[in-house]
């Protein structure tokens, strides 16, 4: 929203012409802010099945470069309904339809920064957008917004105003930086391999460019470290604010780092068979496709149930509940169908299959 807030802020002048006067920038803000939200409407898509959502639904047609346009003139056209009687917005449809094509296109963009990463160019292409720089919540980025859009507003009369954007690009700049020089000269675990070791990848940690997940590709697992290059003290009073849990104790200087190996199936013999049952099964094939660095995550027997679970490493984070865990299900002889755990519970619910 404050990204939004301020692309509508730079809007060139030439597109403000209309019958009445031009928008004040609170309007303007609102109108970016609202925008910003649009494309992830695709939550609304959850509810029917939250596996294919997460594999093959969100962060995919209403976050496409290609189909923003669209999306940018639909919702000028209901912006236009609702500022029907605005004289502030008489005659403003092409600045509305800026505001919003710039307020989708950022939050795409935005969206890009972090390890999920979204399909730009849905529905043509299904390749992923990640550049895995930012954590969902990293508080010297939104600092950096914040200032910038404060700057903007204070500033909305000076030709100078758009070089404010260079703060925020400056500290995207600045972890890129951080991520490459920590990739280069980090030792590496006992057990690997230069080959394996160039599978590697750094994943942002909340809430800070100063904590990284490491995880390395190895024989039919992975093995991951939480890596901390000094402590954050703001990082750590946000966390405890927003009543997280995270445990920064696990992260560690890189020469004391703490590594663990994590397999895609478990290493029990008795339940490896229900296991490859799982992940091969059909009814499967969403988290598969989802999943980038999938691990075992928990197996239950019950006289009554047997369930396999499986999670993603990116989603994994010291003291907090894995965001992403599903799995399969079965009661005696019947097949097996697909459940997941609800976010930051251990409480299990079947999903539409």
């Amino acid at each position: 929203m404050l990204i939004g807030a301020g692309t509508a802020q730079l809007i060139p002048a030439a597109v403000h012409k209309g019958e009445g006067r031009t928008p004040a920038w609170q309007q303007k803000a609102a109108v970016g802010a609202l925008a910003a939200l649009f494309p992830d409407i695709d939550y609304l898509l959850f509810p029917l099945d939250p596996l294919e959502f997460l594999a093959y639904w969100h962060r995919a047609y209403s976050h496409s470069i290609f189909l923003a346009p669209l999306w940018a003139w639909l919702l000028t056209l209901l912006l236009q309904k609702y500022f029907l009687r605005h004289k502030a917005w008489s005659g403003q449809k092409l600045l509305l339809f800026w505001i919003s094509l710039s307020a989708i296109l950022s939050h795409i963009i935005s969206d890009s920064l972090t390890v999920y990463g979204t399909r730009w160019f849905a529905p043509l292409l299904d390749l992923k957008i990640s550049w895995d720089l930012l954590f969902v919540v990293d508080i010297y980025f939104t600092a950096s917004i914040l200032t910038a859009l404060i700057l903007l507003i204070r500033w909305r009369h000076k030709v100078y105003r758009a070089y404010v954007c260079f703060i925020p690009f400056s500290y995207l700049l600045l972890v890129l930086l951080i991520k490459l020089t920590v990739y280069h000269r980090l030792p590496l675990p006992d057990n690997s391999t230069p080959a394996a070791s160039q599978a590697g990848i750094l994943v942002p940690q909340p809430f800070s460019p100063f904590y990284w997940q490491l995880i390395k590709a190895d024989n039919k697992g992975f093995t991951q470290a939480y890596l901390k290059l000094t402590d954050d003290v703001i990082a750590n009073r946000v966390s405890k604010l927003s009543g997280s849990n995270l445990d920064y104790a696990s992260y560690r200087l890189p020469r004391e780092l703490n590594w663990r190996r994590y397999p895609i199936m478990p290493a029990n013999p008795d339940w490896q068979l229900d296991a490859e049952k799982v992940w091969q099964n059909k009814k499967f094939r969403a988290f598969r496709d989802f999943t980038d660095y999938p691990v075992f995550y928990a197996y239950n027997s019950r006289a009554e149930k047997t369930c396999v679970w499986f999670s993603d490493l990116r989603y994994h984070w010291p003291g907090i509940v894995p965001s992403f865990r599903f799995g399969m299900c079965k009661k005696a002889a019947e097949p097996w169908q697909v459940y997941r755990m609800k976010y930051f519970s251990h409480k299990q619910v079947q999903t539409s299959h």
